[in-house]
């Protein structure tokens, strides 16, 4: 998968392109083995949700927490309790709306949140939540792997631009390794960071440079010890 900088898209045609485009998904192995074997059950498909999707995923969870609390969560108040169960309930819905059936994207992979919350063990739903995690990565436009070519495709487009945006694109992980990659250009090219023009010009011999300045009793000085010499 390509990840240089992305090409310039008409305004005008994003919307089409966007909406023509079929949503990414990867397949992954199931966290469960067949009895007595290393083979994997089965695979699912997963893929990114979408901002609306996991804003749906936020709602549900706080919704189920509370009922199954039957005590809100108190102003000023920790519920240590609550924020346990409602990352674990946020998991359940983005898994029930990321994993889809390997041979229909359509179709969800589990029946229902309620459904995958009873079959899967806690250990299965921590390991498919990091399977999601890895997808949302390599499939979503956070950039957070570079091979030297791109780097060197990131330089030339931030430099001819002149503007932080392409930035917005790159992991913070990616950000500091493309520092670090033009620090190490620099360094290893010095003339690089000189400005067009002729060069700067020569100053004095590091010897002359060093000497300390000389006022004007000096001479006065270098002649009594002339004398007592």
């Amino acid at each position: 998968m390509n990840q240089g900088p992305p090409e310039d898209v008409p305004a005008t045609a994003l919307w089409l392109a966007l909406t023509a485009i079929p949503r990414p998904h990867k397949l992954v192995d199931f966290p469960r083995r067949l009895p007595g074997t290393e083979e994997s059950v089965g695979q699912v498909a997963m893929w990114p949700l979408t901002q609306e999707e996991q804003m749906a995923c936020s709602a549900e969870a706080d919704r189920f927490t509370k009922k199954l609390l039957k005590d809100g969560q108190k102003k000023d108040e920790a519920n240590l309790g609550y924020e346990t169960m409602f990352s674990n309930e946020v998991a359940v819905q983005i898994l029930y709306r990321a994993c889809r059936d390997a041979t229909d994207l359509e179709r969800p992979a589990f029946p229902s949140p309620s459904q995958l919350r009873q079959a899967l063990t806690a250990d299965e739903v921590g390991a498919l939540f990091k399977h999601y995690l890895t997808v949302q990565l390599e499939l979503g436009p956070i950039v957070a792997h570079l091979s030297d070519e791109e780097m060197e495709a990131w330089v030339k487009r931030i430099g001819e631009g002149g503007s932080a945006f392409p930035f917005d694109l790159l992991s913070w992980e990616m950000q500091r390794a493309l520092v670090l990659f033009m620090a190490s250009r620099l360094t290893s090219s010095p003339t690089d960071t000189l400005s067009a023009g002729s060069p700067p010009e020569e100053s004095q011999t590091s010897s002359e440079s060093e000497q300390p300045p000389r006022n004007e009793n000096d001479s006065d000085n270098d002649a009594a010890s002339g004398a007592d010499g």
